[in-house]
């Protein structure tokens, strides 16, 4: 009875919407900042709720001229529907998107009569479907009017054939929209079929037979069903036929399967249609939940996030948020359908931002990020469809790369595996980054990041199948590439060509083109790594591949640590950002090993604490995946209020009325990039819940702006599904339900002091790691295992700055402030580049040490660590400081007294 008492305490139902008193303003600006968007993978569309002249803005993902190097192009805005009403002058307005059914509405008041309209698209059905009634019967009057934005016969040249062209007819009660995009002979189509109950219907054509409208007169109500389609096809021919119009030779015209759509829905009833619609998303956005205590507003969500940007933080927007994330996912992400883009699915330029393309080092990746930790990892075969369509084309630049610039380790049969640069568009492959003269500004660990997205996606669900037919084949063919692009230096392996993600050089506007960039050192490792363990998973003989990477993993030397104490980014690099004309920069990819790699975790803390040093130093978040991004390495760290105050920045500095993230400071500009949405969702999932580090930890990063909460349905690697609840800080029960089977380890201060036991109540035997923290018990699939009676743990502040006083040649005298919860202290060493710390002393109840002996004599860098003990003997958060011996002549400012100063209170 008891567990079924907390069971039914623990479901979160909770109304997730966004809500406004008046309409969005009908410009580009009001599409960016104002519209809600809907979407089912085979179309976005952005409802404007405007009373007298309804405008909804419809985009579908391979409508794409083509991109060029001034980022013109790219996707384009498919078509502008227009619903016209004599509705002036209203009262009682409200609109609403609702994230729980995926259901926009708007109603209002008009001479008396109660209007409603209800938008949502079904993924099941792949329509558009609008409702609209009336309160009085026959009051429905209205036309729609849908049209074909830039119509032109060419863009920048006479000769370009960068055109757009096409018609709009009326027959009956449908209108055809008909086009084409004729860079890559793109045949596009939309359908608008009108069924009213009740009143009269007609249709016109203006003289050109263009323009066709259809009028419904003094109905009850009514619905709208729309479909959308191309010519575009998930094969290979579309990326690698080198001519542009051979991509889609072929295949057949969007008519017939637009045509189908239509048909098929019509014979439907609205009720069933919205059943159906409802049925198919709630099962997917009703998997996860949390609840962080947040009440339902009384106030629009324009003006919640009003008051949140002047500094009321508020619960139920942080909730928001994170449902956000995932309604926008489940939207834009589904089989059958291009995977999303930098905007998801939704565009409404001739020329969107950085093309709405696919970008390869952060965007894309960060894209999945929420698919993985809270229950969405089937929404990721959106992009495997995409990846096969790519791969081939990707085969050849890796062969071509090879051949320029290692021809010695070209395979004499082709087999080079695949690269990545960094764009990539559903016509074109990623190859060169365009005047560099190199592969590309981001570096080869550009193929070894995407693959990575696939060793999650099975490392989420353990889905044997997928591993065998498309995880293992990306990542055998990533190691492949890279295992042939290096070369040896001073007994390492180094990626050679490499770079950084967008840095220039110091004083330069080029490229930073190097050997052995840590971001391509790192992904290489993390690629090289999973590769040998999904063969090992999948029983594959060893293969000249494997034999090799298996060689090399040892020699990639993926962890510098520098003389500021920070990760290096490139290997030349002394002092944190001495090499790059941003040591702000908006890209941190040498800190991918932490997170969402794995190379960087609890068994190399001394590479931990180098991680939050060069969080430190990079500063602020100044656009908005950046604050997403930070937020979810602050989280891995175990730094929550860092975390915490990452994603309260990024609703304040970037949110923009309708959640949509801004690129860029709103301040600056409002320019819709989606990243940071995704990013933000698992940035929240990670404080709640992660999983990097061999076991299954809840609560890892908590701040005390939630100091009590819920959450229901997370997911960690394993497939195992994870719910919790805690009040002061502190867990009060846990949830595990083993999807797969297999052995679960649940890390939490003090776990091995806990009850386990099965929903049903029978008692679970475990085995207890790390001074009792941790606990391992064997689960079998279906089952799920409740875990309560945590002991509470008391929590140590940590001290605020640990100081190298005196620095000799074979002697090292720190301080640092007492912490008010202490009982005592212990002092931890890491020399040069090692990943861990050895003891200094421990049971310090001063504030100082002497560190001395052949150890400290030998070392030019050695990286201290002060930790605080509390009452229980647990160590706290700790502190460190970099000792540099010699101290440099032109250290500068740099170091203090031959110190780097850090602590767990790192600046926002």
């Amino acid at each position: 009875m008891e567990l079924e008492s907390q069971a039914t305490a623990k479901m979160i139902n909770k109304t997730l919407r966004l809500w406004y008193d008046e309409a969005a303003p009908d410009s580009d600006e009001g599409w960016t900042t104002r519209s809600l968007p809907l979407g089912n993978g085979y179309m976005g569309v952005n409802v404007f709720g405007i009373a007298t002249k309804e405008r909804l803005q419809i985009t579908e993902n391979s409508l794409l001229d083509l991109p060029d190097t001034s980022l013109r192009g790219g996707l384009n805005n498919f078509a502008e529907v227009f619903l016209d009403f004599d509705h002036d002058n209203v009262t009682n307005y409200t609109r609403e998107l609702s994230l729980n059914d995926a259901l926009s509405t708007v109603t209002y008041t008009h001479s008396g009569v109660d209007y409603t309209r209800e938008y949502f698209t079904s993924y099941p059905d792949k329509v558009l479907v609008i409702r609209l009634s009336a309160s009085q019967a026959g009051a429905l009057s209205f036309t729609l009017r849908p049209t074909i934005p830039y119509r032109t016969t060419h863009r920048f040249a006479e000769d370009d054939d960068r055109g757009k062209s096409g018609t709009v007819k009326a027959l009956g009660d449908t209108i055809t929209l008909n086009g084409l995009m004729h860079y890559y002979g793109i045949q596009f189509e939309g359908q608008f079929k009108v069924i009213p109950t009740g009143g009269s219907l007609h249709s016109s054509n203006d003289d050109d037979d263009d323009n066709g409208t259809v009028t419904v007169s003094n109905a009850d109500s009514a619905v709208i069903i729309v479909a959308v389609g191309t010519n575009y096809r998930f094969d290979p021919q579309v990326n690698s036929a080198e001519n542009r119009l051979d991509k889609l030779a072929g295949f057949a015209h969007p008519h017939a399967k637009v045509t189908q759509y239509i048909a098929a829905a019509a014979q439907k009833t609205y009720s069933a249609l919205l059943a159906t619609h409802r049925d198919d998303y709630r099962e997917l956005f009703d998997r996860a939940r949390i609840d962080l205590g947040g009440l339902e507003p009384t106030v629009t969500t324009d003006a919640l996030i009003g008051q949140y940007r002047d500094g009321q933080t508020d619960r139920y927007l942080e909730e928001l948020a994170f449902a956000y994330g995932r309604y926008l996912l489940i939207s834009s992400s589904r089989t059958g359908a291009l995977p999303p883009h930098l905007q998801g699915v939704w565009n409404v330029f001739q020329d969107p931002p950085w093309t709405s393309g696919y970008w390869h080092n952060i965007n894309q990746q960060m894209n999945y990020w929420p698919a993985m930790n809270t229950n969405l990892a089937e929404l990721f075969l959106s992009y495997v469809d995409y990846a096969r369509v790519y791969l081939p084309r990707q085969k050849q630049y890796g062969t071509e790369y090879v051949t320029r610039y290692h021809p010695a380790q070209a395979d004499p049969d082709g087999d080079n595996g695949w690269a990545f640069g960094t764009s990539s568009y559903p016509y074109t492959g990623s190859g060169w980054h365009a005047g560099t003269g190199v592969p590309t500004h981001s570096g080869f660990g550009t193929a070894a990041w995407t693959a990575q997205m696939f060793w999650d996606y099975y490392d989420f669900t353990r889905d044997q199948a997928a591993l065998e037919s498309d995880v293992y084949p990306m990542l055998h063919g990533a190691s492949n590439f890279l295992s042939r692009m290096v070369e040896t230096v001073d007994g390492k392996l180094l990626l050679s060509p490499s770079a950084s993600p967008e840095h220039h050089r110091a004083g330069t506007d080029s490229y930073l083109i190097t050997k052995g960039a840590t971001f391509d050192q790192q992904m290489t490792y993390e690629n090289h790594r999973n590769t040998l363990a999904a063969a090992h998973i999948l029983g594959k003989p060893s293969d000249a591949v494997l034999a090799k990477i298996a060689t090399q993993l040892p020699l990639l030397d993926p962890i510098k640590i520098g003389k500021s104490g920070q990760i290096k980014e490139f290997r030349e690099e002394e002092y944190y950002g001495d090499l790059v004309a941003e040591p702000n920069h908006r890209h941190a990819s040498h800190l991918l090993g932490h997170n969402p790699g794995q190379v960087i975790n609890s068994t190399t803390p001394a590479w931990q604490d180098a991680v939050k040093v060069s969080l430190a130093r990079r500063g602020t978040s100044t656009v908005g995946f950046t604050a997403a991004e930070r937020m979810n390495q602050f989280a891995r760290a175990g730094e929550p209020e860092q975390a915490y105050g990452e994603l309260n920045w990024w609703l304040r500095t970037f949110v923009m009325d309708n959640l949509f993230s801004s690129s860029w400071k709103l301040v600056d500009e409002k320019l819709f990039t989606i990243d940071a949405n995704f990013g933000a969702t698992a940035g929240i999932a990670e404080m709640l819940l992660q999983s990097h580090d061999a076991a299954i930890a809840p609560l890892p990063a908590i701040p005390v702006e939630w100091s009590a909460g819920r959450y229901e349905g997370l997911t960690a690697r394993g497939n195992f599904e994870v719910s919790a609840a805690w009040a002061n800080g502190q867990a009060s029960w846990l949830e595990v339900t083993s999807r797969s089977g297999g052995t679960a380890q649940v890390r939490y201060p003090n776990i091995g002091r806990a009850i386990v036991e099965t929903a049903a109540g029978a008692h679970v035997a475990y085995t207890t790691q790390l001074n009792g923290d941790q606990i391992s018990f064997p689960t079998t699939a279906g089952t799920t295992y409740v875990i309560t009676a945590i002991p509470p743990h008391a929590k140590v502040a940590a001290p605020k700055n640990l100081t190298v006083v005196e620095n000799l040649p074979a002697s090292v005298r720190l301080s640092w402030p007492a912490s008010p919860t202490a009982t005592s202290y212990s002092v931890y060493r890491a020399v040069g580049d090692s990943p861990t710390y050895e003891p200094v002393a421990t049971g310090i109840s001063g504030t100082g040490v002497i560190d001395s002996g052949v150890v400290v004599a030998a070392a030019e860098q050695i990286t201290y660590r002060v930790v605080a003990i509390g009452a229980d003997g647990r160590e706290g958060p700790g502190a460190t400081t970099i000792r540099l011996h010699p101290m440099p002549a032109d250290a500068g400012d740099e170091v203090a007294g031959s110190t780097r100063r850090t602590g767990s209170g790192l600046p926002q």
